[in-house]
């Protein structure tokens, strides 16, 4: 049995044709998605009606796709702010079917094997202690790895390094399954904690690890044990972009998409940066609340691009 683990699309709908074309071309019998389908990107219905109708899937709830009930109660009067406008406009276009459908999806499954075990999935597993963004976040990657560049295959002895501390041993073994697969940091790993196979088969839509081809992950499960195989697919950047510039989307929350552009282009992770940027203006001004106004929302992004000319 061979499966395809997927998950951190953000509206890319490209890449996840992509991705999906890539899986059958390598025989995959069954797909795992572990969420993030929607937001970023202006492609979102594409990729749940893509995702919906294949037959072969198990589907998992992502965290963008618990923001659709905290968004249905808004009062969308208040959405003013420049920094949300592309999300504010993604959830405006989303269709009836797509809601629908991402209202049946559940935060975890637990996927029968043939040798009678399970592969457990979920979008970022439970009781996952606070320093993992620290330690295993894509902000973190990006700093290390302007400091001193290092393989994938570095990162992969540190990944399997950091899964054997006892604080995600503890985790990990009160699962009762032989598989755990994550997604949610947009980095692609793999590695055993003790007896169990902890997987993170990366972005599809938005990969952060400093290489911008559509992630996702092979498992397959034979007499033997697992074979694990970690996959990169190319898909054309440029027209996805080309075709975002020409939405709606593009229009209310041009900044945020040209972020999303840039971590498209070049795998890595400037949002923090961003939003670091826009922090430090708005404690200068005094200015409190959940979002920053569009004037330093603005000025945060004047400075963040001159300084990557």
């Amino acid at each position: 049995m061979k499966f395809a683990i997927i998950s951190d699309v953000h509206g890319n709908y490209p890449a996840l044709v992509k991705v999906i074309e890539d899986a059958n071309l390598n025989n995959v019998d069954r797909f795992i998605f572990i969420g993030d389908y929607i937001f970023d990107l202006p492609f979102s219905n594409d990729v749940v009606q893509y995702i919906s109708k294949l037959k072969n899937a198990d589907v998992i709830l992502g965290n963008k796709e618990t923001y659709l009930k905290g968004l249905s109660k808004d009062n969308q009067s208040s959405w003013v702010f420049d920094q949300m406008g592309a999300l504010h406009q993604i959830y405006r276009e989303l269709s009836t079917e797509t809601k629908n459908f991402i209202s049946t999806l559940k935060e975890e499954a637990y996927i029968p094997l043939e040798s009678n075990n399970f592969i457990y999935a979920s979008h970022y597993t439970k009781g996952m202690p606070q320093q993992a963004k620290k330690d295993c976040g894509s902000a973190s990657f990006h700093k290390k790895m302007l400091e001193s560049p290092f393989s994938h295959e570095q990162f992969l002895e540190d990944f399997r390094m950091l899964i054997n501390q006892d604080d995600y041993k503890k985790i990990f073994n009160e699962i009762n399954a032989e598989i755990i697969l994550f997604g949610h940091n947009h980095l692609q790993a793999y590695g055993y904690c003790n007896d169990k196979l902890i997987i993170n088969p990366g972005s599809c839509g938005q990969p952060l690890d400093f290489d911008n081809r559509a992630a996702y992950t092979i498992l397959e499960e034979t007499h033997s044990g697992f074979n694990v195989i970690e996959k990169r697919v190319e898909y054309d950047i440029e027209a996805t972009i080309q075709a975002a510039k020409k939405t709606k989307v593009y229009e209310c929350g041009t900044i945020w998409c040209e972020l999303v552009f840039l971590a498209m282009r070049t795998g890595r992770d400037y949002f923090g940066i961003l939003f670091e940027m826009a922090s430090e203006i708005a404690s200068s001004k005094g200015e409190k609340g959940n979002f920053f106004t569009n004037e330093t929302w603005q000025q945060a992004y004047n400075i963040f691009i001159s300084t990557r000319l």
